[in-house]
């Protein structure tokens, strides 16, 4: 993690993914960004005269959200380059900084469910994200890697190894099988992911269970207390081009650890 992108629009979220990203940028050395975006709606000319005052009052706002980023760091000895910027279309201002920025890890908040920004940078950011909840937990002792054998499955895999080995952090691994037909090739993919991290020293423990996946990933998550959740942005099937309805999507909205997604 190279570089650490913490996008905030100041909600208790928000302030739970800059906790954590502050301890991973300090963890892994990482040069560490926070932006914010005031999001701005075209008015109607009716009311255009209110319009530099409602500007003012949003960039206060997120002036406020990565002053926030920026105590987080301090106070662990790190620094933050933060932008604050208004735009009708914050996707498109997150995603440039993303790009132009050559993040390696980018960062949000998640309220109760995915709104349409969230969901959307997850699908288009170039880099992995992680999603956080505002009631999840800021220590990594446990990880759970949700794996179906797929290339971003493979990627994850190895994204779980280094942090666990950076961290210290005992590895849980977990593949779902929905059918009888699939329990072979799970249990190889439990087994791959289990010697991979044996090899690095790594504590591991393998789980092999059926169901739908995304319930059981969540039921073993919560049951295990795990940390951080590691899996792949798309499935074995390759479909998920977008996120609706993908056991990614599925699993960051429920789930009450941060969510890895990688690509």
């Amino acid at each position: 993690m190279e570089k650490i992108l913490i996008a905030t629009d100041g909600s208790q979220a928000a302030e739970k993914a800059a906790k954590l990203g502050v301890k991973w940028a300090k963890i892994f050395n990482s040069k560490l960004y926070g932006l914010s975006v005031a999001e701005v709606i075209p008015l109607g000319p009716e009311l255009m005269e209110v319009y530099p005052k409602l500007i003012e009052i949003l960039e206060k706002k997120a002036y406020e959200a990565v002053d926030f980023i920026k105590k987080e760091a301090s106070q662990e000895g790190l620094t933050c380059e933060t932008f604050v910027l208004s735009s009708s279309d914050p996707l498109e201002i997150i995603l440039d900084k993303v790009q132009r920025l050559g993040i390696s890890m980018l960062m949000m908040g998640r309220k109760h469910t995915l709104g349409r920004v969230s969901r959307s940078l997850i699908g288009k950011s170039p880099s992995p994200v992680t999603v956080v909840p505002a009631e999840a937990s800021t220590t990594s002792e446990k990880i759970l890697l949700a794996t179906d054998g797929s290339v971003y499955s493979q990627k994850a895999t190895s994204w779980a190894i280094d942090f666990c080995k950076k961290v210290g952090s005992t590895l849980f691994v977990i593949s779902v099988a929905k059918t009888d037909n699939d329990v072979a090739f799970a249990e190889e993919c439990i087994n791959a992911a289990e010697e991979k991290a044996k090899n690095q020293g790594i504590k591991v423990e393998i789980s092999l269970v059926k169901g739908e996946p995304f319930e059981k990933i969540l039921e073993f998550s919560f049951q295990k207390e795990t940390d951080l959740i590691i899996m792949g942005y798309k499935g074995k099937t390759g479909l998920e081009k977008i996120l609706v309805g993908s056991v990614a999507e599925r699993v960051v909205e429920n789930s009450k650890a941060p969510v890895v997604l990688i690509k």
